[in-house]
């Protein structure tokens, strides 16, 4: 696949770059550069790049507001026309690889979110309905349902919702009941 290895090389290549800067090695640099100017530059683009995404204010600049989950529905890249339909909205995250709210990306694009936590759980044991658990979207896959990704807001504040064991706190806490008559 496109991109196989891309995430290692990028960390090795990061990391020279930092051995390379403190050694003053130029060998990578255009004739005449040095490391202050580049970083300088790289620098000033990269305030310039988020200025246009971002807008003048800097109060107003938040990681979560780049950093993103864009989930996609598995049917989306087929029927393009009906991604807005299928496709969950974006789920702006604040974390990264390391953190609670974990979520990896491609170096390709560092700003978008591609793998999630599947599920956060805490049990209790000595008293199992008051276990907790969220999942980043829903417990539905049908696009038209309540559930759909109705535990978004939840997972990105790194809330928990009720995980409720015994018969009768489902039964007499559930919304909806369905009865499967196999005649």
């Amino acid at each position: 696949p496109a991109g196989r290895g891309l995430g290692s090389f990028a960390n090795s290549l990061k990391a020279r770059l930092v051995v390379m800067m403190s050694e003053d090695d130029r060998s990578l640099l255009p004739p005449g550069e040095d490391w202050p100017s580049m970083m300088t530059r790289a620098l000033s683009r990269g305030l310039a790049a988020l200025g246009e995404r971002l807008g003048d204010d800097l109060d107003e600049w938040r990681w979560d507001r780049i950093h993103q989950a864009r989930p996609q529905h598995t049917l989306s890249t087929t029927y393009p026309e009906m991604s807005g339909l299928l496709d969950p909205p974006v789920i702006p995250a604040s974390g990264d690889g390391d953190t609670p709210l974990a979520g990896g990306y491609s170096p390709a694009y560092p700003a978008t979110i591609t793998t999630l936590s599947v599920a956060r759980y805490s049990y209790d044991l000595a008293d199992w309905d008051d276990s907790l658990w969220v999942i980043p979207l829903g417990n539905s896959g049908h696009p038209g349902s309540d559930h759909y990704h109705d535990q978004s807001e939840t997972w990105r504040q790194v809330k928990m919702i009720p995980m409720l064991y015994s018969w009768d706190r489902i039964i007499a806490e559930s919304r909806i009941h369905q009865k499967l008559d196999p005649a």
